[in-house]
């Protein structure tokens, strides 16, 4: 099972692909006249301005709640693997494709607020799905459900769940294993075992996840707005202190990404090699044109179209251009740029002024916190997914709530291997159906945006 999902990772990721999303990201680049950059100073002033939502999620929650989904395991284990993989350079690429990001991101914000509904509830439901059947006409229908389907199985078995109960899993053991402490392991009849602390980790996230996500995405926005400003601010400080504390490394570490990005050759850390590391790992930290993002979007009161697409660029600057490059760059500074978690261990036990087992502690405090809130944004998403394939059937929801709560307990019990091939092989599968949405429908996205900035200076 383990070879087929890695044959099917790389057969779905390959250029393709990578390139039917930058080029999408290129294309409405180009169409908005390089404004996603420009209108960048708007989009974060839009953080601060007071909600006119009345009830439901505010564009804040929404926003909150978009990042606790995305800030995961990708931007620590998921950096290092790239840099192992494609070498310094794939620093480059992954900020590369993160600016045509920011317009694939726009682009989900404003389609997810112009095609959405509200439920019997009264609250804004929305996404890819809904613009997809609303934007797209006849073609609309087979590319709603596909994405529906690979999204809704995602959440269950993929990035939602196994992925990050699996890193954090990973990362106790590591941490008890350099502390020396031998602690009891529980055995399944097939003679698999995993260490007592992970399968612990699993009940207790089940007992958090199930506590959260069947208040739905009211609650799970309130505990994101809560949780995401202080784990990604406190990641951001530690990744500062280490950097302070090897500035002389700093520009050598910024002369390798550049020099290893353009570098001619198909290995690691060669052009190909590079990019393809790059893009990937990007695409699956800040998700810019894999459709998740407008689930949320779609959610919040009180802004516009345009508004909620500027607001959602915001997140590509957070997950991207801060989180990613500042773990990439202290694995390069540190000289710990190898594969996977242990890199980020080492990097942190090198790295600050701690003892190691204090400094690999405060790491896996954090992990853990970014595993938690990926977990619960992707509950939301999972649900939103499941009806729009089978509508608002209200026990439906619950017996998959009841299935994700249930799969965080036994998620310790999982191959890493095949846990990431799976989550790599759904994001994919989300993002060719939603890229060809994006493709389809950014002339009305040009048109809208041109037409409603028109009004505003005539008004």
């Amino acid at each position: 099972m383990e070879t087929l999902l890695g044959k099917l990772e790389r057969a779905v990721w390959s250029w393709p692909l990578l390139l039917l999303l930058l080029g999408t990201g290129l294309k409405l680049t180009l169409q908005f006249r390089g404004r996603t950059l420009l209108d960048l100073p708007k989009a974060f002033k839009l953080l601060f301005r007071r909600s006119r939502a009345k009830g439901g999620v505010t564009p804040l929650g929404a926003l909150c709640t978009s990042l606790s989904a995305a800030i995961g395991t990708g931007n620590i284990i998921g950096v290092a693997t790239a840099l192992s993989l494609g070498g310094p350079g794939a620093l480059l690429w992954m900020e590369l494709s993160a600016l045509t990001g920011l317009a694939l991101k726009y682009a989900e914000g404003y389609l997810a607020v112009r095609y959405r509904s509200r439920d019997r509830n009264g609250q804004w439901r929305g996404g890819p799905f809904a613009y997809m059947r609303l934007g797209l006409g006849p073609l609309g229908r087979p590319l709603a459900c596909s994405f529906a389907l690979f999204g809704a199985f995602a959440g269950l078995c993929g990035v939602g769940t196994f992925v990050q109960i699996g890193s954090v899993s990973a990362c106790l053991s590591l941490l008890t294993a350099r502390l020396g402490l031998r602690l009891p392991s529980l055995v399944l009849a097939g003679g698999r075992g995993i260490p007592l602390p992970a399968a612990v980790l699993g009940l207790v996230f089940a007992l958090l996840t199930g506590a959260t996500v069947f208040g739905g995405i009211q609650r799970v926005s309130r505990v994101s707005t809560l949780l995401v400003p202080l784990m990604g601010g406190a990641y951001l400080l530690c990744c500062l202190w280490i950097l302070c504390r090897n500035a002389a490394a700093l520009p050598s570490a910024v002369q390798a990404v550049f020099r290893g990005a353009f570098r001619p050759g198909a290995g690691a850390g060669g052009l190909l090699g590079a990019a393809a590391a790059g893009v990937s790992r990007g695409v699956f930290s800040h998700e810019a044109g894999l459709g998740t993002g407008p689930i949320a979007a779609a959610s919040a009161e009180g802004l516009s179209p345009e508004e909620q697409g500027l607001l959602s660029m915001t997140a590509v600057v957070f997950d991207t251009f801060l989180i990613c490059t500042m773990t990439a760059l202290v694995l390069l500074c540190t000289g710990t740029a190898g594969a996977g978690l242990g890199a980020a261990m080492e990097a942190f036990a090198v790295g600050l002024p701690l003892p190691e087992p204090v400094s690999m502690g405060l790491l896996t405090g954090m992990l853990t916190l970014f595993s938690l809130t990926t977990v619960l944004g992707w509950s939301c998403y999972g649900t939103a997914c499941l009806e729009a394939l089978t509508g608002e059937r209200e026990w439906l929801k619950r017996v998959y709530l009841a299935l994700y709560t249930l799969t965080v307990a036994i998620a310790p019990w999982c191959s890493a291997r095949a846990v990431w091939s799976a989550a790599n092989l759904c994001n994919a599968l989300m993002a060719v159906p939603n890229g060809i949405a994006l493709m389809l429908l950014s002339p009305k996205i040009r048109f809208g945006t041109k037409i409603r900035i028109r009004k505003k200076s005539v008004s």
